[in-house]
């Protein structure tokens, strides 16, 4: 872990007291300019139904109750951590989008201040115009991180306020841990390894991808101190006798395996397609190859013309279908195999590489998610900062040069995350829903979206295109069906109306909003039976959907009432 010693001072650079508070000003400006536009946008999407339109989050005052509340009908409880923030946030400022995106900024800024600490702190110590030039190589990293235009999906998408807090949390975790192990009294040690285990299950009550984060710890134990833990096992082994040892790894084995089948366990699907998909978990994975590598292009080129809600990206159905999956696939192995090399000779390289790819592990799997989002680099691109930071420590005679040469991509940077942040601030939605349309065109969810939102600005005519056209890109999908009902009755297309609910309920009886939807239809035009029939499913398929409590008691109401007709 040592740093290359004998170099030359950088004289002033170096030595002056007010650079690293300058650079540190500097960074935060521009971070501010980059982030100003998206102050003003408003709530996007999944921010509907995971904020908006989640009663359970629409604090008016801070009760015991409203956090049970919290924990039992938000939308994703799991993630009780983000919910019960945007609980707070209501709290103050009820449904003003300002404060959410304010909030999520000022997250943002704390992910890159503990990106900052777990740089200095996997540094050694050394004389003290070392630790400066440590500390601004630390900063520009940083800076690269919170002024990346990848980076801005996370940040102005509210709702993604779960991957920051997952992101803080672990980073806060890495950091607690790697300090526990610098303290020489065990009670120190004790303490701290209590915060970092707390802090790791914040993360992972943010977001389940920090369910990783002991991965990465063995990674860097196997990294940097391999030694002392194949002596520390084999003490153990002594003591405690080998088959204690085995029985102790083969627990927490299966623990952390039943911990992922119980997340994961239903929404994996290895030969069988996904509900309202068109891909199954085995062409997930061998996608995923190639998606790494798109991100790594984004990562390097983060063009605003590049950067997109609904990115189009053509699925891999077997290793040559395309060509290209089987080299990204020889592509990663030679990146896993050259990272575990220089593990062992370089660790401060290894380490950051083969903790990258480990964060990546569980939005790459077999599971029911979307193939590509930008959000999803967010926590792996904190292990490239960190990598970053090592290469300009160890750049030696050419360290300004380095410096001045990351220290100009910053200014870029910003104009990038500034130009994408105007897209994604616009106070209207169209504007990037558009965004998304125009650059995936044959996504069915990208002109979804926006014939979606088209209908509920009243522009009929212009949604009734839009849908009808993703209808063509998903005809199974049975919310499309449902959109195009809602139109066509706004239209006062009646029969047109009545077919859509009714394909979308055929297509999923689950529906709940196409069974109301269709009820209602049915006892507008004096079809009692068939209403009473569509209002009993919608009763059956909104059981736990706590947002609708109000509608299905209007609805049992008017069941009441028929039966006591």
């Amino acid at each position: 872990m040592s740093v290359r010693s004998g170099m030359p001072a950088d004289g002033l650079l170096i030595r002056s007291v007010w650079f690293i508070p300058a650079l540190a000003l500097t960074i935060l400006v521009l971070t501010l300019l980059a982030y100003w536009p998206g102050m003003e946008a408003g709530f996007f999407l999944d921010d509907d139904s995971n904020i908006v339109m989640a009663p359970a989050l629409h604090w008016t005052e801070i009760t015991a109750d409203g956090v049970r509340h919290v924990a039992e009908h938000a939308l994703l409880p799991l993630r009780f951590v983000a919910n019960l923030s945007f609980a707070l946030n209501h709290y103050i400022s009820a449904l003003a989008p300002a404060p959410y995106h304010w909030t999520n900024l000022v997250i943002h800024l704390g992910v890159g201040a503990a990106l900052l600490w777990v740089i200095l702190l996997l540094q050694p110590r050394e004389q003290s115009s070392q630790q400066r030039w440590a500390m601004m190589a630390a900063l520009l990293a940083a800076g690269l991180f919170l002024l990346h235009p990848l980076n801005i999906q996370a940040v102005t998408y509210t709702v993604q306020r779960m991957t920051l807090l997952a992101a803080l949390f672990s980073l806060l975790a890495v950091a607690l841990y790697l300090s526990a192990w610098n303290r020489t009294s065990r009670a120190g040690r004790l303490w701290l390894g209590s915060a970092s285990l707390l802090c790791w299950l914040l993360a992972l009550f943010s977001k389940e991808i920090a369910v990783v984060l002991p991965l990465v710890i063995i990674i860097y134990e196997a990294c940097f101190n391999a030694a002392q833990w194949r002596l520390r096992l084999s003490r153990m082994w002594q003591r405690a006798g080998g088959k204690a040892v085995i029985a102790l790894i083969v627990t927490v084995l299966v623990a952390a395996g039943l911990m992922l089948v119980w997340q994961y366990g239903p929404a994996l699907r290895w030969s069988e397609t996904f509900p309202n998909r068109d891909f199954n978990g085995y062409q997930r994975v061998l996608t995923e190859l190639r998606v790494q590598f798109f991100y790594l292009s984004l990562l390097f080129w983060p063009g605003a013309d590049r950067l997109n809600l609904e990115h189009d990206f053509l699925l891999s159905t077997g290793l040559f279908t395309p060509w290209t999956t089987v080299l990204a696939a020889i592509g990663l192995l030679s990146i896993l195999l050259g990272a575990s090399w220089l593990a062992r000779r370089q660790p401060r390289y290894g380490f950051p590489l083969l903790a990258y790819l480990a964060l990546h592990l569980i939005e790459s799997g077999p599971i029911d998610l979307e193939l590509v989002f930008e959000h999803r680099m967010y926590l792996p691109m904190t292990m490239l900062a960190v990598l970053a930071a090592n290469l300009l420590i160890d750049s030696g005679k050419r360290r300004t040069l380095a410096l001045l040469l990351v220290a100009g991509l910053l200014v870029p940077l910003t104009i990038v995350a500034h130009q994408r942040n105007l897209v994604w601030g616009d106070p209207d939605p169209l504007r990037l829903l558009y965004d998304c349309a125009e650059k995936s065109p044959n996504k069915f969810r990208a002109q979804f979206n926006l014939g979606t939102q088209l209908g509920r600005y009243g522009r009929l005519v212009e949604a009734e295109r839009v849908l009808v056209y993703a209808r063509t890109l998903n005809p199974q999908h049975s919310e499309i069906y449902n959109q195009l009902g809602n139109v066509y009755l706004l239209l006062r297309r009646q029969p047109e109306a009545i077919w859509h609910y009714q394909q979308s309920v055929i297509n999923n009886p689950a529906n709940a909003e196409a069974q109301y939807n269709l009820a209602m239809m049915y006892e507008s035009v004096g079809q009692i039976p068939q209403a009473i029939e569509h209002y009993r499913q919608f009763l059956e398929a909104s059981a736990r959907v706590y947002w609708l409590q109000e509608t299905r008691n209007r609805v049992i109401m008017k069941l009441g009432a028929w039966g006591r007709g």
